[in-house]
C-alpha cells in the first residue's frame, strides 16, 4: 500500500535523523531546518526518489510522466521536501506556516505586468528618473485594474443613526422584503 507524500516526507526525514543518531522532537521547540544537513537533505531526496519510483508513494495517475523523467522527478522531490520542512506545523514547533511575503506573486501570469517590470528593470540602471516614474506609476495604475473586487456587505441605511447614514455612497439599491433600505457599494 502507498503512502501519501506528506507522510513519505515526514518517515523519510526521521529515518535519515535516526541513522546519523539525531532524535528530533516533532512539534517541539526546534524547527527541523535547524537540526537538517545538507547530507541529510540529500539522503531524504534520495529516499523519496526511489520511493516514487517504486510506486511507495501516491501520486496522481497524470503525474506518472514526471515520475518517468528524472530530472523532473529531482526537481519534484526537492520541493516537496522543501515545502514540508517549512510547512508542515511538527517541524515548525507547532506553529502555522506564514508566508515571509505574502502577495510577492501577485499579478505574476499577467503579460502587462511582466512587461511593465522587465521594462523597468531595463530602465533602472539608465537614472531616468522621470521614466522611472512614469513606469512604477503604469504599474501601480495597472494593479489597480486588474486587482480583484472584493465584495462588499449590504448595508441596511435604516439601522444606522441618523447622523451616519449621510456617509452611505449608494451605487446600488434594493428593498428587502421588510421594506428597509439596502445599499450595496460595489
Amino acid at each position: 500500500m502507498s503512502k501519501g507524500q506528506k507522510e513519505a516526507t515526514v518517515q523519510a526525514i526521521l529515518s535519515t535523523l535516526e541513522a546519523r543518531d539525531t532524535t528530533y522532537e516533532m512539534s517541539g521547540s526546534t524547527p527541523v531546518s535547524e537540526v537538517l544537513t545538507d547530507a541529510d537533505k540529500t539522503t531524504v531526496r534520495s529516499i523519496l526518489f526511489t520511493q516514487f519510483r517504486e510506486k511507495e508513494i501516491s501520486y496522481k495517475v497524470g503525474f506518472q510522466a514526471k515520475v518517468d523523467d528524472d530530472k523532473e522527478l529531482k526537481k519534484y522531490v526537492s520541493g516537496l521536501l522543501n515545502n514540508w520542512i517549512r510547512k508542515a506545523k511538527e517541524f515548525n514547533c507547532g506553529e502555522v506556516y506564514k508566508a515571509k511575503n505574502p502577495g510577492s506573486r501577485a499579478h505574476s501570469s499577467d503579460a502587462t505586468m511582466k512587461a511593465l517590470k522587465t521594462l523597468l528593470s531595463q530602465v533602472i540602471p539608465s537614472g531616468d528618473e522621470k521614466a522611472i516614474a512614469e513606469i512604477k506609476t503604469a504599474i501601480e495604475n495597472r494593479k489597480a485594474e486588474i486587482k480583484p473586487a472584493t465584495a462588499v456587505k449590504p448595508i441596511n441605511v435604516d439601522a444606522l443613526p441618523d447622523h451616519l447614514k449621510s456617509l452611505v455612497t449608494p451605487s446600488f439599491t434594493t428593498t428587502t422584503s421588510t421594506s428597509e433600505e439596502v445599499v450595496e457599494t460595489i
